[in-house]
């Protein structure tokens, strides 16, 4: 058994190692406690590195991981018939381990990873250089168990005819929108808002000056306004297009100041509460939410989208930002700038479609097993961007690359690939074989956003043309009724 867990201990995940190395995730598991008292055939390391090949290998079982990991170790020993460890004896490794080292290591590899100087990093150029990045939530199916339900509620029910089949878990996560790399993320059950998650990235400090929130309608409200502009950060936000908001003053290039209303003194489930108990509850008036609003900059546009063949259609948008300054920051590039808000859904489609594979539900059937398995997922998909930028940066043409035409797949196809091979992990062999494919051409978005799996979204991936041009006009506000 000893002989056993040292030869384990050789075990690395390829390329993937540079970026956690042995050493990292010695210091990480000795910091929260999880060293093993024993030698055992699963260490805490190795352990640590199968949990993040699940993720590599999504569609297989814990027995055909183990047994991928291990067939490194025949290259690299004398040992011929080193036994791999079971399924139950990996689920029992994992137990132990806990769910602390994945989220420590996780908190450690958060990041922008890129400069300003890097390609689509950073807004309006040297003028007014703003970190840019966007905020947006999902949700992810877990097995439907007991302990799964009581920790994160019951199937939720999507229609009559759909009733659901797993309980969710909410993510919501803050990305650099030049490397879809994720800067912090907060994740809780179904029933959390978003606007709740969103508090816990505010408390936990990853927003601050110098950076620049884009966000979609659902955190146009004044509560979730005023929390991003407390921490320091700027912001894009889009509201409802028929939301009236007062001009105080137009501008040259079409925009105009006004003031965002401030919200109710008393929350929905404090008036709940309040009607509940036959207390009649004060809500704020219209004048003093106004007295204690937020002074913002509006922006109304109209974007065309004008097929290659087709109908022309055109949308109607309602921005609100806190850059107040039209010559550093006209109208007509922040409306520009905001379609790298889809960073964030991009981002999504990495993690939910090409990592996840066809798992689209978990493996751990109980809480702790969830947020274990929930980093790990988040621990993979950045390794695969900050790859991803880094071979942007070095590519073999010695001229720094945006890091959207270097593919996601490509990237990660490369990473599992290098787990296998008998020679110690060589990043360079990984970034020759990402170099070496086609880069992307990234497109502009031209399918109207319809539910993924309904008629209407298969009928637009039929119809909707590749190649679109977006022609944006900026409407000057109208002047207020009598």
């Amino acid at each position: 058994m000893p002989r056993h867990a040292s030869v384990a201990e050789q075990l690395t995940l390829g390329a993937v190692s540079e970026i956690v190395p042995p050493a990292l995730i010695d210091e990480v598991i000795t910091r929260c406690g999880r060293r093993e008292r024993r030698i055992r055939m699963l260490p805490a390391r190795v352990t640590l590195y199968l949990v993040l090949a699940l993720w590599l290998y999504p569609s297989v079982g814990y027995r055909e991981v183990l047994r991928m990991l291990f067939e490194q170790l025949h290259h690299r020993t004398a040992t011929r018939h080193l036994r791999v460890p079971s399924a139950p004896a990996a689920v029992q490794a994992r137990r132990r381990l806990g769910r602390e080292p994945l989220k420590a290591l996780f908190l450690l590899l958060r990041s922008a990873h890129c400069g300003p100087e890097d390609p689509g990093a950073s807004a309006f150029g040297h003028a007014l250089v703003l970190l840019t990045t966007a905020v947006d939530g999902t949700t992810l199916d877990v097995p439907d168990t007991a302990p799964n339900r009581a920790a994160f509620g019951p199937v939720p029910g999507r229609s009559s005819k759909d009733p659901g089949r797993c309980p969710q878990i909410r993510v919501l996560t803050l990305i650099a929108c030049g490397t879809r790399a994720i800067l912090d993320a907060a994740w809780g059950r179904r029933s959390t808002s978003e606007g709740a998650l969103l508090r816990k990235l505010v408390r936990g400090g990853s927003l601050h000056a110098g950076m620049l929130i884009l966000a979609d309608r659902y955190f146009s409200g004044s509560a979730h306004v005023a929390a991003v502009r407390a921490t320091g950060a700027d912001l894009v936000i889009r509201a409802i297009a028929n939301r009236r908001l007062p001009v105080l003053r137009r501008l040259p290039d079409g925009s105009y100041l006004s003031h965002l209303p401030a919200a109710n003194q008393i929350t929905p489930d404090l008036f709940a509460r309040a009607r509940a108990k036959g207390i009649r509850p004060q809500r704020r008036g219209v004048h003093a939410r106004q007295d204690a609003g937020m002074p913002i900059r509006v922006i109304q546009a109209d974007i065309t989208v004008v097929p290659e063949h087709g109908e022309s259609r055109t949308e109607s948008y309602l921005l609100i930002t806190t850059l107040f300054d039209h010559v550093t920051a006209p109208a007509l590039q922040i409306v520009k700038l905001y379609a790298e808000r889809w960073e964030a859904e991009t981002g999504y489609a990495d993690l939910k479609i090409h990592l996840s594979g066809k798992r689209s539900v978990l493996r751990s059937t109980e809480p702790n097993g969830v947020a274990q398995e929930l980093y790990a997922l988040l621990i993979i998909y950045q390794i695969v961007q900050i790859t991803r930028a880094r071979a942007a940066r070095e590519n073999a043409d010695d001229a720094m690359v945006d890091p959207d035409r270097i593919s996601f797949t490509v990237t990660l196809r490369a990473l599992v690939r290098s787990i296998g091979r008998g020679t110690p992990p060589a990043p360079l062999d990984a970034f020759h074989e990402i170099w070496s494919s086609p880069r992307l051409e990234r497109r502009g978005r031209t399918k109207t956003r319809e539910r993924k799996g309904s008629l209407a979204y298969s009928r637009a991936v039929r119809t909707t043309p590749l190649r679109a041009e977006y022609k944006i006009t900026i409407q000057s506000p109208q002047p207020a009724g009598p």
